[in-house]
């Protein structure tokens, strides 16, 4: 039982969604003290992105189910965690595209999905996945970041979806602090609630 920290904060330390996620981790560790928490730092170690080498790899693998290769570490932690928390910043309408890369490392056939007539059938039932953001400008409907995570989750079978954001923070009339406030008290009792069910 673990849970998966994926963590696509760009600015480390310096970011507020780093923030919220630290708050929530904080949160989670004091109320589940026994689950060990594992970290993909896209920033520091960023996945390798899928060209037609690797792809070809991969289909190696999976048809051989070989989960061993360091190809497939991401997936399978995924594939194993009880729960996921990710971390991005809004940029540009969705997320830093390290991110993306991330997605495509984790879309893993036979081991976080496989084909029934067709049709993908997510195999990481019953985990539940958390997403927090924050943006300098407002988002509104333009949240597609959000809806992106939340279908890829869905996919996978991570159909129990949380998402906590703070936006606007960067406009000079607001008081980024204090927009800041209810979204990390909101990831800490997202955290303990999550606790609470694991």
């Amino acid at each position: 039982m673990a849970l998966l920290f994926v963590n696509a904060c760009i600015r480390g330390e310096a970011s507020r969604t780093f923030q919220l996620c630290r708050a929530f981790l904080e949160a989670f560790a004091a109320a589940a003290p026994g689950v060990p928490i594992l970290e993909h730092n896209l920033v520091n170690t960023p996945p390798t992105p899928i060209d037609p080498e690797r792809l070809a790899k991969r289909e190696t693998l999976c048809d051989n189910y070989t989960w061993n290769d360091p190809m497939i570490a991401q997936a399978l932690d995924l594939q194993q965690a009880e729960a996921v928390l990710i971390g991005a910043p809004y940029w540009d309408l969705s997320f830093p595209s390290v991110l993306k890369v991330w997605v495509e490392n984790v879309f893993v056939r036979n081991l976080t999905f496989r084909y029934e007539n067709d049709v993908p059938i997510g195999l990481c039932q019953g985990k539940h996945c958390v997403y927090l953001t924050t943006s300098g400008s407002p988002i509104a409907g333009n949240d597609w970041g959000t809806g992106y995570i939340r279908a890829t989750m869905d996919m996978l079978g991570l159909s129990e979806f949380s998402t906590v954001r703070a936006e606007g923070l960067d406009l000079m009339e607001n008081d980024a602090d204090a927009l800041l406030r209810p979204a990390l008290q909101e990831a800490r009792l997202c955290a303990q609630a999550l606790a609470q069910r694991l």
